[in-house]
Formats: structure tokens, C-alpha cells, sequence
């Protein structure tokens, strides 16, 4: 049976990591890894792929005190360290932390991030507030009975002002 993981492109490079037994918890249910990691509220593929990325010493560090950290009834309790370095042994060789995970749509791989879409919001609330701000500022001069394109303005300058001419 193929992990449904796989058939959407979620790191099938993985598989053998997450889907490796660690034993059985104590109502006699498998437990794997991409069980353990769940169960820990981790993704399981980014996980994988931060493991990956790190140091083979690190990783196991970090993978058996994650396993060291599951209660007493998850899982039997097995030796964390020696369950970590076999487990990590199964880990593609290094790679990048920053993986993203990558969905196929119509045999295309595209991912997407979550700030990529920053830009269009922003843009977003600006045009609402500006034609917010000039719908206030049309219903004032309509409300005060102001026109501003029939307003006479004053002279700009004390020697454009017309001159007094006298009829005598």
C-alpha cells in the first residue's frame, strides 16, 4: 500500500523514517514513527526533514529525547537512544531544513507560502481605506453645502488683487 503522503508528493524520500516501526504502545496498537510525531502535535514530513538536516548526532539527540518525552501509556518503554539511532540510520542523507512541502496539481509541483499572499492584502485594505477616506470627505462638503469646485479662491499673491477704478 503506497502512504498517501506519497501519492500527493510529501516527501516520499521519508517514508522509510516515518513509517518504520518503534514497537507496539500498550493496547497493542503499531506504533511508527509519523505516529510518535503526531502524537507529539509535529508534522511528520517537516520533522522528518529538519532531522534530515541536522548532524546524525543532533538528530538522534533531538529524536530520542522526543521519544523519551512520550507518556508511559503511548509506549512501551524501550531504550530511546538505541531506538533513535536506528531509526535515524533510515533518514535520507542531508538536506535542506528549509524543504517545503510540495503538492501535486495536474502532474505540477507547486508550493505556496504563507506570506505570499501579504502583498495582495495590503494592497487590499490601502484602496478600501483611500476610497474610505474620500467617500467621508465627499458627504462633509455635500452636508456643509460647500462645493469645492465652485469655491472662489482668494488671490494667490497681494499684487493680482484687481484694482479700484473710479468713475469720476
Amino acid at each position: 500500500m503506497t502512504p498517501i503522503a506519497s501519492t500527493f508528493g510529501l516527501g516520499s524520500r521519508f517514508d522509510a523514517f516515518l513509517f518504520a516501526a518503534i514497537g507496539d504502545d500498550l493496547n497493542g496498537m503499531p506504533l511508527t514513527v509519523v505516529s510518535v510525531l503526531a502524537r507529539a502535535d509535529l508534522d511528520p514530513w517537516q520533522e522528518a526533514a529538519i532531522l534530515a538536516a541536522l548532524p546524525k548526532d543532533m538528530a538522534t539527540q533531538r529524536f530520542a529525547a522526543l521519544l523519551a518525552a512520550l507518556p508511559e501509556s503511548t509506549s512501551q518503554r524501550t531504550d530511546a537512544a538505541s531506538t533513535a539511532v536506528r531509526l535515524i540510520a533510515l533518514l535520507p542523507p542531508q538536506t535542506n531544513a528549509n524543504t517545503h512541502l510540495t503538492v501535486q496539481k495536474s502532474g505540477a509541483a507547486s508550493t505556496v507560502a504563507p506570506w505570499a499572499l501579504l502583498n495582495p492584502i495590503l494592497i487590499v485594505i490601502y484602496l478600501v481605506l483611500s476610497l474610505g477616506v474620500q467617500f467621508f470627505v465627499a458627504r462633509r462638503d455635500l452636508a456643509t453645502g460647500t462645493n469645492p469646485v465652485h469655491v472662489s479662491a482668494a488671490p494667490a499673491h497681494p499684487s493680482q488683487a484687481p484694482t479700484a477704478t473710479s468713475d469720476k
